[in-house]
């Protein structure tokens, strides 16, 4: 970045559009996030009365997230939420590692077609599948399971997972491979100790997109799961519009604590998150 830097040279005039383009980006970026917070911890009348107004320290209503964690089941939600977006990464993760590595490392007459086959589901639109979907999983009994929720997750998450994982494979010199057999290691040896090592950055950005698809995914768990103990956040959410519609500020406290894992990964890697997907532009 600072040889690029180098080459750029801004007048003072210049720097200053810039940054202030920026700070107002960010500013209406980020302004949704924080009406939503400030609006969460005021009471109903409040809100009505002055939507876009600071709430009153001496009328802070934390009350509102106590409810939605509590009363409207929030934290049902959430558990579910979880095990389904960290099962389906770790299941995505270990597919997509095997097959990529497979396709791409491994000398084969089909490899290219397996490759090409994967990759057209980044070219299919979950709407299309959703009919099919219910259907079979009904005739197989997957329906409203968390197992049945699994697969269609694990297998939407695949394309874009290998498609990611074989260019990073590609960038491995053989000769890294070729010292390893020669030293006496099996193919299974190569994989575990030599190549995933190498391509932690592109798991860490492959894991952080698949969890926030998973996590933030609606259509699938709101054709196949009706049973309310076993819906993810977003379809409980939307049966709150019934049940809480009048009680809006307790629906921002809800909406806030869904966000919060979300923002949590995303600060937490973002420095991995960054230079896994700089390493995969330089390299591919």
């Amino acid at each position: 970045m600072k040889v690029f830097a180098k080459y750029i040279k801004l007048s003072p005039v210049a720097k200053v559009v810039i940054f202030a383009f920026l700070t107002f980006y960010s500013i209406l970026t980020l302004f949704p996030l924080i009406w939503l917070v400030y609006n969460s911890v005021k009471t109903n009348n409040d809100f009505l009365a002055n939507p876009f107004g600071l709430p009153q320290l001496s009328k802070l209503q934390l009350k509102n997230y106590y409810d939605a964690w509590v009363t409207m089941g929030i934290q049902r939600f959430t558990i579910n939420s979880l095990i389904i977006s960290s099962v389906s990464v770790i299941f995505s993760l270990i597919i997509s590692s095997m097959a990529a590595y497979a396709i791409e490392r491994m000398i084969w007459r089909s490899s290219q077609k397996v490759l090409n086959y994967f990759l057209s589901g980044i070219m299919v639109p979950i709407q299309i599948i959703l009919i099919p979907l219910f259907i079979n999983f009904k005739k197989l009994n997957l329906l409203d399971s968390r197992i049945g929720l699994l697969i269609p997750t694990v297998a939407f998450a695949l394309p874009t997972s290998i498609f990611i994982l074989t260019g990073f494979y590609k960038t491995i010199p053989r000769e890294l491979e070729e010292a390893a057999l020669l030293d006496g290691c099996s193919v299974y040896k190569i994989f575990y100790k030599i190549i995933l090592p190498l391509t932690m950055p592109a798991f860490v950005t492959i894991a952080v997109f698949n969890f926030l698809g998973a996590w933030n995914d609606l259509l699938i768990p709101l054709v196949l799961i009706q049973t309310p103990e076993k819906m993810t956040l977003p379809v409980g959410l939307l049966n709150f519009r019934g049940m809480y519609g009048a009680e809006l500020t307790k629906m921002f406290a809800a909406v806030v604590i869904s966000a919060i894992p979300s923002i949590i990964i995303y600060f937490v890697l973002q420095d991995k998150l960054l230079k896994g997907m700089i390493a995969g532009a330089v390299k591919g």
